[in-house]
C-alpha cells in the first residue's frame, strides 16, 4: 500500500509528497520521521546512495530536515548534524529538501553521490500547514481568515496564560488583563462583542478537546491557530461565533532519539503605578476630614509586598519507528503584590502513540493534569471588603494596632476596615484539580481514507475552605465569633467524535472530503455548607459542626446539579485546481438541550474561496511577487445561551420563607417563564482577504474586510403578571452588527551576515452597533440606562440605544465648577452652564452622549533581532480612539468624602479658579472621562545562547532577561489604560477596587539535553 508522508517539524505539519499536499496518515501532531518505503518497479534494480549534508543561510547545519525522492514515498530527514543518507533509483531521480520556515529546494541527482546544499530561510512559506477545524490545510490552499503563530515566535518572560503567548500577534485578537491578580486570566475578544447575554470569548480547543487558557503550561505548546472568520468556524456550529483559538501542544517524533529539556524562571513584581493619596502631612494641614492620629502609616506599603515568581518546566519527548513519547512536568508558584495572595500550580502532560498492522492502524492516549492552590485573601472582592479599596481610603496617620496588638477599626465611619486585619484575620485556602484524557484510535484501511474516533473525558472539582476569625471585622461588627465555610464544585465533560476524511490528488487537482459526529455531554454540581459562633478560633474550618448556629438552626447549607448535551453531524469539501483554485465549503447540523423544545435543531453552513492570482500564467513575467492571492468566504454561526433549562418554567424551592403554625418553611418561587421558541444567537458574517509576498518573501501579509451580524439575540423582556408567571421572560429579538478590517504585515528589513532583523505589524479596525431589540411579540423601550456605578453614587453611566454602539457613556457634561463649588452643567437644549442639581442626574434634558469606550483602533508591534548567538525581541501593543471612565477619580477626588483623597482634588478642574466643595456630592460628570489612547511596550526580552562545543550531555543553553509591562506612553491618569473589559455591558470602566496592574522583571534559562 503505498503511503504519503507527512511530518510535523518544530511544531508544524510539513508535507512531503507535492501530490499529496493535504496528507496527514495517521498522525495527530506526531512526526513520521525515518520511515522508508521502497518503491518497486523502475528503481528495483539501479538503487545507488546519497550522502550530504544541509545547512542554513550562516553555515549552521539545519537537523530534521525532510529529503524526498520526488515522485515517490522514499524520505529521510538529516540527523542533529544535518547529514543524511539515502538510497535513490537512477540519475534522473530529483531530490526534494523541505523544512518549516526555509523555502523547499529540488536538486536533480545526476551523476553525483554526495549532495551537500544551503537552505534559505521562507518568511511566509505557503507549504506550511495551519490547523483548522478537524484537521489541518497548506497555507497555500486556505480560503478562510485563518492565523497561526508558532512556538519561536511567542513572547517569552513571566506568562501565565496560552493567551498572552500571542499578545498583540494577530490582527483582530484583542488580548487583556487589566488586573495584577496572580490567579487572574486574560479576557480575549476576537472582532468585537456580538452578544449580550451570551459568550463573547472564543472558543478554546487543546489538542481538539475544549478547555481552558489556564490548563496547559505555556512552555508545552507548539503552535497557536486562530479561526478568525465564520465560514472557519461555521463548523463548530453554536460554540464557534466568536472564533476559534486552536491549541497544539507539544509531541514525539517517530524515529527520534530521546531528548529532554528544561525551562525556568524567576522574577520580581511590583505594581506598575499607584495613585497619587494624601499623606500624613496633608492630614495634619487639615485637608480632609481625618483627625490626626499622630503615626506615619503607608497603608498601601502595609499590604503590598516585592511579589516573587519562579516557574520550572521539564520536558521528555522521543520516538521509535512504531511509537512516539512526550511528557512535560510544569511547576509554577507566583506570589501577587499584594499580601497572601498566590497562585500555585503544578500542570503534568503525558502523550504516547503507537503505530501497527503496517501503519494502517494507530492508537493515541494523551493524558493532562492540573493542580492549582491560591489562598482565601481574595483581593478582587468588589465593595467594602476589598482589601486594595480600604487601604487607599484609609487614614495614613492612623496605626495598624492598638497597644495590646489587635488590629485598629474604627466603626463609626461607615465601610472602614483595617486592609491589614482583613488579610490576616482570614484564613484558608481554595484547590483545585483537572484532568484530561483523551484517546483516538485512527486506521487508514486503503489509501487515503482515514477514519478516527476520539473519546475524552475532562473532570474538575473544586474545594473552597476558610474562616475569617473572631478578630476579622464583620465579626466584630455583627458581635459573632468565627465564621467558617466549605464550598464544594464538580464538573465533567464527556466527548465522543467519530471524523472520516478522505484526502486525494490526482494530476492538478486535490480533493479532501470530511464527515463527522459529536456528542458532548456536560455535567455540574456543587454542595456547600457554613457555620459561625465559635468557642475557639483553633479549628479554623476543620470542625465545622462545632459552631452555636447549627444549634440555632441558623447555619447554612446548599447544593446543585444542572446537565446539557449537544451533538452534531458535520461535512466539509475541499477542492484545489493548479495551486490556483481553491474552495470550501462545510456544513453542521447540531442539536441541544439547551433550546426550546420547538428549535432544538440548528443547521450553520460556510463557504469560502480563493484565487491565487500570482500563480496563473500572465503573472510569470512579474518577477518581484511571491505571492497574491484573493479570499472570499461567507459562514453562519451561533451563540449558545450559557446555563440549561432557560427555556423552561424554572423554579426555586427555600429562595424565600414563609411563617406556618410556629414554623418557618421553605417557600417556592417561579424563576422564569417557559420559552419552547428559545434558540441560538445566529451570527452571519461575511469576509473579503487579501494576502500577499513580494521582494523574495521579505515583505508580505494579509488584510481581512468583515460583516458580522447577529440575529435572533437574546434579551430578557419585561412581561406582565399575570399571565406571565414571572416578570421577564428570555427570547431570540435581538441584532446586532459588527464591521471592521484587519491587517497584518510581516518583513525582514533587514538580513545581512550573522544579523537578521524580523517584524510584524498588526492593526485592526471594528465597528459595533445595535440594530434593534424588539419584535411584534416583544417590546423594549430603543433607550436603557446601562452600566451603574455602587453606592453612593449609585448612577448608570452609560446608555443602550438602537441604533448606536456598545459601550456610550451617557451622563452630564460638566464644563467648569461654580462660585459655590459645584459642578456647572451644560445644558443641551441651551448650550448653557447650570449649577449641579441632584434633579439633573437621571433627567435626559440634561444626559448627553460623552464618548465610547470601546477603541476605535487596535495595534500591535513585534520585532526580533538576532545577531549571532545574541537575540533580541519586543512586543508593543496599542489602542486608539476611545475613552475612559476613571471611577477612582469621581469616588476619591472629592472633597465631601470622609476618607483619604486624591492629591489632585486640590487642582481647580478645567484650569479655573474654583475648587470643588464638601457641599458637591460624589457623582459621574464628563470631567471624569478621560481620553485612553495609549502604547505600551508589553515585552522586552534580551537572550544569548551559550557555546557549549561539542559534548555528551548538553545540545543548547540559553539565558535570557525580560521585562513586561516596562513602560506606557499616555494621557490617561488612571493605573492602566489597558482594560480588561470583561462586562460587555460596561465597556470602558476603570473600576476602583480592581486589583493594580504589575510590572515585572524576568530571568531565565532554556536547556536542551
Amino acid at each position: 500500500m503505498k503511503i504519503s508522508l507527512l511530518f510535523l517539524m518544530a511544531g508544524s505539519v510539513h508535507i512531503l509528497a507535492e501530490e499529496y499536499p493535504e496528507r496527514n496518515h495517521l498522525d495527530n501532531h506526531s512526526e513520521i520521521n525515518g520511515r522508508i518505503t521502497e518503491e518497486r518497479g523502475v528503481f528495483q534494480n539501479e538503487e545507488k546512495s546519497i550522502d550530504g549534508t544541509v545547512i542554513d543561510d550562516t553555515g549552521f547545519p539545519i537537523p530534521g530536515v525532510t529529503i524526498q525522492v520526488k515522485g515517490t514515498s522514499i524520505g529521510t530527514i538529516t540527523d542533529m548534524d544535518g547529514n543524511y543518507s539515502i538510497n535513490v533509483g537512477s540519475d534522473a531521480a530529483v531530490l526534494v529538501f523541505s523544512f518549516v520556515g526555509m523555502k523547499t529546494r529540488e536538486v536533480l541527482v545526476g551523476t553525483q553521490s554526495q549532495i551537500d546544499i544551503s537552505m534559505q530561510p521562507d518568511v511566509l512559506n505557503l507549504n506550511d500547514v495551519v490547523v483548522i477545524g478537524y484537521g489541518t490545510q497548506r497555507k497555500g490552499d486556505v480560503t478562510s481568515a485563518v492565523a497561526s503563530v508558532k512556538s519561536e515566535d511567542f513572547i517569552q518572560g513571566k506568562v501565565q496564560d496560552a493567551a498572552e503567548l500571542i499578545k498583540g500577534k494577530i490582527a483582530g485578537l484583542t488580548i487583556s488583563k487589566g488586573s495584577g491578580d496572580p490567579n487572574a486570566e486574560s479576557t480575549i475578544r476576537l472582532r468585537g462583542v456580538i452578544s449580550l447575554e451570551g459568550s463573547s470569548t472564543p472558543l478554546v480547543l487543546i489538542d481538539g478537546v475544549e478547555g481552558g487558557l489556564g490548563t496547559v503550561a505555556p512552555e508545552n505548546i507548539e503552535s497557536i491557530d486562530v479561526l478568525k472568520d465564520a465560514s472557519a468556524a461555521a463548523i463548530y456550529g453554536t460554540r464557534g461565533a466568536n472564533g476559534v483559538i486552536i491549541i497544539t501542544t507539544k509531541s514525539g517524533k517517530r524515529g527520534t532519539d530521546t531528548r529532554a529539556g528544561y525551562s525556568g524562571y524567576l522574577s520580581l513584581a511590583e505594581f506598575g503605578k499607584t495613585l497619587d493619596f494624601m499623606g500624613s502631612d496633608e492630614i495634619r494641614e487639615g485637608l480632609t476630614d481625618f483627625t490626626d492620629k499622630g503615626y506615619d502609616t503607608d497603608w498601601l506599603e502595609a499590604i503590598s509586598q516585592k511579589a516573587f515568581t519562579h516557574n520550572h518546566d521539564f520536558y521528555i519527548s522521543g520516538g521509535t519507528k512504531q511509537t512516539t513519547y512526550s511528557g512535560d512536568f510544569n511547576y509554577r508558584k507566583e506570589e501577587g503584590v499584594i499580601i497572601d495572595t498566590y497562585n500555585e500550580e503544578m500542570r503534568m502532560s503525558f502523550d504516547i502513540s503507537h503505530w501497527m498492522m503496517n501503519d494502517m492502524l494507530k492508537v493515541n492516549l494523551n493524558m493532562v493534569k492540573g493542580l492549582h492552590e491560591n489562598s482565601a485573601t481574595n483581593a478582587n472582592d468588589n465593595g467594602a471588603s476589598n482589601i486594595y479599596r480600604q487601604a487607599i481610603i484609609r487614614n495614613p496617620t492612623e496605626p495598624i494596632w492598638n497597644e495590646d496588638g489587635t488590629f485598629r477599626e474604627d466603626f463609626q465611619v461607615n465601610y472602614y476596615y483595617n486592609p491589614v486585619g482583613m488579610i490576616k484575620e482570614r484564613k484558608g485556602s481554595y484547590e483545585s484539580e483537572w484532568t484530561r484524557i483523551t484517546g483516538n484510535i485512527t486506521i487508514e484501511p486503503v489509501e487515503d481514507w482515514q477514519t478516527n474516533l476520539m473519546l475524552a473525558t475532562r473532570r474538575s472539582n473544586s474545594h473552597d475552605k476558610g474562616y475569617y476569625t473572631s478578630e476579622y471585622f464583620s465579626q466584630k461588627m455583627d458581635n459573632h465569633t468565627g465564621y467558617a465555610y466549605h464550598s464544594q464544585a464538580d464538573s465533567k465533560t464527556d466527548n465522543l467524535e467519530i471524523t472520516s476524511k478522505y484526502n486525494k490528488n490526482f494530476n492538478s487537482h486535490r480533493l479532501s472530503l470530511l464527515a463527522g459526529y459529536s456528542y458532548q455531554y456536560n455535567l455540574n454540581q456543587g454542595f456547600n455548607a457554613n457555620n459561625y459562633d465559635y468557642q475557639t478560633d483553633f479549628f479554623e474550618y476543620n470542625n465545622l459542626n462545632v459552631g452555636a448556629a447549627l444549634k440555632e438552626g441558623k447555619a447554612g447549607m446548599g447544593s446543585y446539579k444542572n446537565d446539557n448535551k449537544l451533538i452534531g453531524f458535520f461535512g466539509r469539501v475541499s477542492y484545489g485546481y493548479a495551486n490556483k483554485y481553491n474552495a470550501l465549503l462545510s456544513l453542521r447540523r447540531e442539536g441541544s438541550s439547551k433550546f426550546g423544545e420547538n428549535n432544538e435543531w440548528g443547521n450553520f453552513p460556510s463557504a469560502s474561496l480563493g484565487w491565487t492570482i500570482s500563480n496563473e500564467g500572465f503573472m510569470s513575467n512579474v518577477s518581484w511577487l511571491e505571492n497574491l492571492k484573493v479570499r472570499a468566504g461567507y459562514g453562519v454561526t451561533g451563540v449558545i445561551p450559557n446555563d440549561s433549562y432557560l427555556s423552561l418554567t424554572r423554579y426555586s424551592l427555600g429562595s424565600s420563607y414563609y411563617y406556618e403554625n410556629g414554623d418557618w418553611k421553605p417557600g417556592l418561587e417561579v424563576q422564569s417563564n417557559p420559552n419552547p421558541d428559545l434558540k441560538w444567537e445566529t451570527s452571519e458574517e461575511v469576509n473579503i482577504g487579501l494576502d500577499f509576498s513580494v521582494l523574495n518573501d521579505r515583505l508580505g501579509g494579509s488584510i481581512d474586510v468583515y460583516n458580522k451580524e447577529t440575529s435572533d439575540m437574546l434579551w430578557r423582556y419585561k412581561v406582565p403578571t399575570p399571565p406571565n408567571l414571572y416578570s421577564e421572560t428570555l427570547a431570540n429579538v435581538g441584532e446586532m452588527r459588527n464591521r471592521g478590517i484587519e491587517v497584518a504585515i510581516n518583513a525582514t528589513p533587514v538580513k545581512k551576515g550573522r544579523f537578521e532583523w524580523n517584524t510584524t505589524i498588526t492593526a485592526s479596525h471594528n465597528k459595533n452597533k445595535l440594530l434593534s431589540l424588539s419584535n411584534d411579540l416583544y417590546e423594549t423601550a430603543n433607550e436603557q440606562d446601562d452600566a451603574w456605578l455602587g453606592e453612593p453614587i449609585s448612577i448608570p453611566t452609560q446608555r443602550l440605544e438602537i441604533g448606536e454602539s456598545l459601550g456610550n457613556f451617557f451622563g452630564l457634561k460638566s464644563v467648569g465648577v461654580s462660585e459655590n463649588g459645584l459642578w456647572l452643567i451644560e445644558n443641551p437644549e441651551s448650550g448653557e452652564a447650570e449649577e449641579f442639581t441632584d434633579n439633573m442626574l437621571n433627567n435626559d434634558n440634561y444626559r448627553q452622549y460623552l464618548g465610547n469606550g470601546l477603541p476605535d483602533v487596535y495595534l500591535g508591534w513585534s520585532n526580533s533581532f538576532r545577531y549571532g548567538d545574541f537575540d533580541l525581541s519586543f512586543q508593543m501593543t496599542s489602542q486608539l480612539g476611545f475613552q475612559i471612565l476613571n471611577e477612582p477619580r469621581a469616588f476619591y477626588e472629592n472633597n465631601s468624602i470622609a476618607y483619604n483623597r486624591l492629591r489632585s482634588v486640590q487642582k481647580a478642574p478645567y484650569g479655573g479658579e474654583y475648587t470643588l466643595s464638601p457641599a458637591q456630592k460624589q457623582t459621574i460628570v464628563s470631567y471624569y472621562l478621560e481620553d485612553g489612547d495609549f502604547l505600551k511596550l508589553t515585552n522586552l526580552t534580551v537572550g544569548y545562547t551559550l557555546p557549549v562545543g561539542q559534548n555528551s550531555y548538553v545540545e543548547k543553553i540559553r539565558a535570557y532577561v525580560s521585562g513586561d509591562n516596562l513602560f506606557c506612553i499616555t494621557g490617561y491618569d488612571g493605573l492602566d489604560p489597558e482594560l480588561s473589559n470583561g462586562n460587555v455591558r460596561s465597556l470602558g470602566i476603570d473600576w476602583r477596587d480592581k486589583y493594580p496592574v504589575i510590572r515585572s522583571f524576568t530571568f531565565g534559562v532554556n536547556v536542551t539535553f
